[in-house]
């Protein structure tokens, strides 16, 4: 696929969310601590989904939440990911293109399944997670479409792509792909223990080719220590690293060109699930960034987006993000 412009263009694990509603019973039967997330195989997959019944299966992983959010945003969207030719990539690729994603990366044929995340919903509503990469593991440079990337205004890469084998040689070749065509690469820190696990490519990353940065506090302490927030935009500054600090309910930071902007969480009573606040948070700035927004419109959009998620169970918008973000007068 080439000669095709697209506004945002995604990166990262392609996992689909499964879900099952089980008893605490269960739950003791399969000997799960609850509340756990714990990082399976393709046997115990098998196993585990020979023991539930699934009522629901979703494209899921941090970086196509995101991705999700920027297509409902009227963004045009694109994601890279490696899924297995089976039914589960199947999956995730059909929802993908219910929603309008162009979905970039040749399927896995071997006997590696399609990454998945076995979400098992317990009558409290607490959720216990069997997570298994699978194919999402092999995304190589061969999954690159130089010639779409060069058109790609922005590229959000999520930081777990570099614990693939390829990874890291990914990203950075799409990093050149991408810059050749003038747009801008945004990195999402992912976890704190991620960048324990990355923190010398993350800082090469940093130097090099990433345009801004994307992190909530704790990802930001990992990355720059500092016993206050004042003192990761301080390094962020001394570093010349553009980015933005996500804080929950304190609202965000956007650090650029040593300028700061304080941007506000937007209000919401009763918040029902956290789960892909910062995903979608991440979804409304890029659309602003896209767009050739000022830095307040970008993250106000991002807060919009944030404050949405939270209102219901599940990390994507249920409401088109296009309208609210006309609502709150910020098109």
């Amino acid at each position: 696929m080439s000669n095709e412009q697209m506004d945002i263009i995604g990166i990262g694990a392609a996992i689909v969310d499964v879900f099952a509603d089980i008893t605490d019973e269960d739950l003791r039967r399969l000997n799960m601590p609850k509340g756990a997330m714990t990082l399976i195989d393709t046997d115990a997959s098998k196993d585990l989904l020979g023991q539930i019944n699934v009522h629901t299966s979703t494209a899921g992983g941090s970086a196509a939440n995101t991705i999700a959010g920027t297509a409902s945003l009227g963004m045009s969207s694109g994601f890279i990911g490696k899924v297995a030719n089976d039914p589960f990539g199947d999956i995730f690729a059909n929802d993908l293109s219910k929603m309008n994603i162009k979905l970039f990366g040749q399927p896995l044929n071997n006997d590696t399944p399609t990454g998945k995340c076995i979400v098992l919903l317990t009558p409290d509503a607490e959720r216990t997670m069997n997570t298994l990469i699978g194919a999402a593991a092999f995304i190589t440079p061969e999954d690159l479409d130089a010639e779409v990337l060069k058109q790609t205004k922005v590229f959000f890469a999520e930081g777990y792509l570099f614990d693939s084998p390829q990874g890291v040689e990914t990203f950075f070749k799409a990093c050149d792909m991408v810059h050749a065509g003038g747009g801008k690469v945004v990195l999402s820190l992912s976890d704190s223990f991620c960048v324990e696990r990355h923190l010398n490519t993350f800082n090469q990353a940093l130097a090099g080719p990433v345009d801004m940065l994307m992190s909530n506090d704790a990802e930001a302490k990992a990355m720059f220590g500092g016993a206050s927030i004042q003192d990761r935009i301080a390094a962020m500054k001394q570093k010349n690293i553009d980015g933005v600090i996500t804080r929950s309910a304190d609202g965000a930071i956007i650090v650029l060109s040593h300028e700061v902007t304080e941007i506000a969480a937007e209000k919401v009573d009763q918040p029902v699930d956290l789960t892909g606040a910062g995903d979608q948070f991440a979804a409304g700035f890029l659309s602003g960034v896209a767009s050739g927004k000022p830095m307040e419109n970008a993250g106000r959009r991002g807060a919009v987006a944030a404050a949405e998620v939270i209102k219901h169970v599940g990390p994507r918008p249920q409401v088109n993000l296009q309208d609210l973000i006309k609502a709150a007068n910020l098109a």
